[in-house]
């Protein structure tokens, strides 16, 4: 279902704690071939800043370090996740989830097994507390994922790592539970959330997506996930998602509709 049409994420504007947690790559900035050519639009920045004064919580979680998704977020009054959890900005510094800290080591060695391995075309991407191996412009990414997943593996075992696989990149992770799920539900409890919607494109956002209906269901929060469409999508996004929106012009008609709708409502804070 669209979520122009969704009575679910229409019932919720007026809730006196409303929060709105989004992804950045795929989300509120096209999917670009080089991660560091990433940049978040004009519009949904200008949304997302307007937005900040009109709810409880804006918050920009993402899969890359969180000092780089502040850096190009650049709204220095919003919260920032990044690494999927693993690390927060404080408003002054990096803040990492203390029961990570202890496997930098092990992705150390990881870098290292990893790179004989690479392959034409790939980028490996150190992010502190995680790595990501970017194979979207190999020469045949599909063949490019199929070689490398049994060496990610088994260097993944060695290191007592976790392996995740996104779009078009592979990534390794401490064996901690905090992904994006965690992230979702922590901010909704650390906020007093009464209701709060999440926006994500990937894999990485399922867990939130999913952590979405849990929290409705227990009663904790009136959450709604919102998944975004593009070529590649997953279809677990689409499975997971409560509605969806069609690509990034698309979200930035959300955020504007949610920003009018709040800004009409009497309640907001």
């Amino acid at each position: 279902m669209n979520w122009r049409h969704s009575p679910l994420l229409h019932s919720l504007v007026n809730q006196p704690r409303l929060g709105l947690v989004t992804d950045m790559d795929g989300t509120i900035s096209p999917i670009v071939d080089q991660p560091d050519q990433a940049r978040v639009t004009d519009r949904s920045r200008q949304l997302l800043h307007e937005l900040n004064s009109r709810l409880t919580l804006v918050a920009v979680v993402s899969g890359r370090a969180v000092d780089d998704v502040r850096q190009r977020v650049d709204l220095p009054d919003l919260v920032y996740v990044g690494n999927h959890g693993l690390e927060t900005w404080d408003g002054q510094q990096v803040i990492p989830a203390p029961e990570a800290i202890h496997f930098r080591p092990h992705l150390d060695a990881a870098l290292d097994s990893l790179r004989p391995h690479q392959i034409s075309g790939m980028l490996i991407e150190d992010k502190g507390a995680t790595l990501s191996i970017h194979y979207r412009n190999t020469a045949d990414p599909a063949a490019a994922a199929a070689a490398f997943r049994p060496q990610i593996d088994r260097i993944a075992r060695d290191q007592h790592l976790r392996v995740f696989q996104g779009r078009m990149v592979f990534e390794l992770r401490p064996p901690v539970e905090i992904h994006k799920g965690t992230v979702f539900r922590r901010l909704v409890e650390q906020y007093h959330l009464q209701a709060a919607l999440y926006i994500g494109d990937d894999t990485t956002d399922v867990d939130a997506l999913e952590m979405a209906h849990k929290l409705y269901q227990e009663g904790i929060c009136q959450a709604v996930g919102i998944g975004v469409e593009s070529p590649d999508m997953p279809s677990e996004v689409a499975e997971s998602a409560d509605v969806m929106a069609s690509g990034v012009s698309d979200v930035e008609a959300l955020l504007g509709w949610l920003l009018q709708a709040r800004s009409a409502s009497s309640t907001c804070m």
